[in-house]
């Protein structure tokens, strides 16, 4: 007997089968390098185009709202704050590519100078196209 209860002839069987397996590998089989991962790359690459499509359709669809005159944005603002109402504001300046920057809403948390804060984010009083209270 040979290691661990196996007979002359499984070592045999064995060697014979290592023998073929290794003139397989070196005369026949081809591998196909990336190409056995492209499965697993389209997958996530379909994922990924999906979310940019997606994306991109909801910054095409943001529109301009009608512009707003200064004494009828304050109002709304104004009244927001004191009344701790959520408002969601439409900025004048456009994103680097020509497109509208999305929305901004929360609650009016303070003014400083000429500019407001909603929630964290500080926006010039100036760049301020269009704004209305949210009824939560």
């Amino acid at each position: 007997m040979g290691i661990a209860g196996e007979t002359h002839m499984d070592s045999k069987a064995n060697s014979a089968a290592f023998l073929r397996a290794k003139d397989f590998f070196e005369k026949t089989y081809r591998d196909r390098g990336m190409v056995k991962w492209q499965g697993f790359y389209l997958s996530d690459h379909v994922e990924d185009v999906a979310k940019y499509t997606e994306k991109t359709a909801e910054v095409e669809a943001r529109t301009a709202m009608p512009r707003m005159d200064e004494m009828e944005i304050d109002h709304i603002l104004t009244h927001a704050y004191a009344n701790h109402e959520v408002v969601r504001v439409q900025r004048i300046h456009c994103d680097e590519l020509g497109h509208l920057t999305p929305m901004v809403q929360g609650k009016v948390t303070g003014y400083w100078e000429n500019n407001i804060y909603i929630g964290n984010e500080m926006i010039a009083f100036d760049d301020i196209n269009w704004c209305e209270c949210v009824n939560a």
